[in-house]
């Protein structure tokens, strides 16, 4: 009976340190990690959360740029971080779903070496066409590449990269065939669409709506379930009659495996908090076409492994492996 009344004791201290440990967390600044090069979307998007969030939780998060091998690197880095908080990933579906599959040794597993904090938020992915190009719908566009196998090109932002496995999923669901054109960004792209050598292109809207603005392009189908209010005209996939299409951008918050769960949802619910923001919330969906969420710990757990279920049969079907 004495070591059975020693053992609740010591539970009832670690629980209660736990506790004490996550309402004073944060007490010093915490570092958010995005694993890619400053500047893109997924960087001016959590700095832009970054800076509320700090405010939310009366501390600075200092946004650490980490780039390289698709976001694997800094998600690593992430990974093998102290469990305390103080280190957190600013990820998407490259690192967090893509990459793992798609990475023969990415360095960790996404369930075991990581904690789900939060879902940031999601946008969808368009099909965009020159507008030279005779068609201006899916069905259409789906119609002339089957006339003409192996003709068409799109571009994306390299092998692997999320706008590359959106134009194989819709070639995989449409049944056309149309020939991947990689490059460094789609900004590289712009001179090969102006000529006409590459006719389309998987982005969210941000990435190519000055070249739709200046005539250059259009959108042809939204991957999302809701209409953009950048590109009002361009259907979904489902109005389109491509359900298998659908799917989204987006961001998400994890920490490293281990950190006390009385952080996590102190991270988690203060970030709620600050993505209800009305302000913010139109900003976002403004300049980058994205809808806040703020999911809880267990959803983005769950969303996580169906995104990762996805993303796999799509690499496996296309046959691509980065050692």
């Amino acid at each position: 009976m004495t070591r059975l009344a020693v053992l609740w004791v010591l539970a009832a201290l670690l629980c209660a340190n736990s506790l004490a440990f996550g309402q004073a967390f944060p007490n010093r600044p915490i570092r958010m990690v995005v694993p890619f090069a400053p500047g893109g979307s997924i960087d001016t998007v959590g700095r832009l959360i970054a800076q509320r969030w700090g405010a939310n939780l009366n501390q600075q998060i200092v946004v650490d740029n980490r780039g390289g091998a698709g976001g694997t690197i800094g998600t690593l880095l992430v990974a093998k971080a102290p469990a305390d908080g103080y280190t957190i990933l600013y990820g998407n579906s490259g690192p967090l779903s893509i990459g793992p599959n798609l990475y023969a040794k990415p360095g960790y597993d996404l369930f075991r070496d990581l904690a789900p904090v939060s879902l940031v938020n999601s946008a969808p992915f368009l099909i965009f066409a020159i507008t030279a190009l005779p068609v201006n719908s899916a069905r259409e566009l789906i119609a002339y590449a089957k006339e003409r196998p192996g003709q068409l090109n799109y571009a994306s932002s390299g092998i692997g990269s999320g706008l590359h496995l959106m134009g194989e999923l819709f070639k995989s669901v449409t049944g056309v065939n149309i020939v991947h054109v990689p490059f460094t960004g789609l900004g590289a792209a712009t001179s090969e669409f102006a000529s006409g050598r590459v006719q389309l292109a998987v982005s969210t809207a941000p990435g190519l709506l000055a070249l739709v603005r200046a005539g250059r392009m259009k959108g042809i189908v939204s991957s999302g379930s809701r209409r953009s209010p950048a590109l009002p005209d361009v259907p979904t996939c489902l109005e389109a009659g491509i359900a298998g299409f659908c799917s989204t951008s987006w961001h998400a918050i994890v920490a490293p495996a281990g950190t006390p769960k009385p952080v996590i949802l102190k991270l988690q619910q203060t970030l709620a908090a600050t993505l209800a923001s009305p302000e913010l919330r139109d900003q976002l969906m403004v300049r980058e076409d994205a809808e806040s969420i703020g999911s809880s710990p267990e959803e983005l757990a769950k969303f996580l492994r169906s995104e990762s279920t996805k993303w796999a049969k799509v690499i496996k079907t296309v046959g691509v492996k980065v050692e």
